[in-house]
């Protein structure tokens, strides 16, 4: 059982791993995922020349049927990041 898991979770970062290659390929000069953590944010990307940070949710599979995007947890980081708005283009994203 353990073993599936550890399959599991290299899955998810290899994919997290291809996303930031992806990621640096567009332009995006700041790109880290945060390992492990186990919250609603896997990639955090920022572009400094266009603004933009990409907070992304990353899932080993999508699906087109399924609504990924927690509503009350997206509301809550855009109000909680709103100052940044004022500099930044944030974007929340399920990859």
């Amino acid at each position: 059982m353990c073993l599936m898991g550890n399959s599991l979770y290299k899955q998810g970062r290899r994919k997290e791993y291809y996303i930031c290659s992806q990621l640096k390929e567009l332009g995006f000069n700041i790109v880290f995922r945060s390992a492990g953590s186990h919250s609603c944010i896997d990639i955090v990307a920022i572009d400094t020349t266009t603004k933009v940070i990409k907070l992304i949710q990353c899932k080993r599979t999508i699906k087109e049927n399924m609504n990924y995007v927690n509503e009350q947890l997206k509301d809550k980081l855009i109000n909680e990041n709103k100052y940044i708005n004022g500099l930044y283009n944030v974007v929340f994203d399920v990859m």
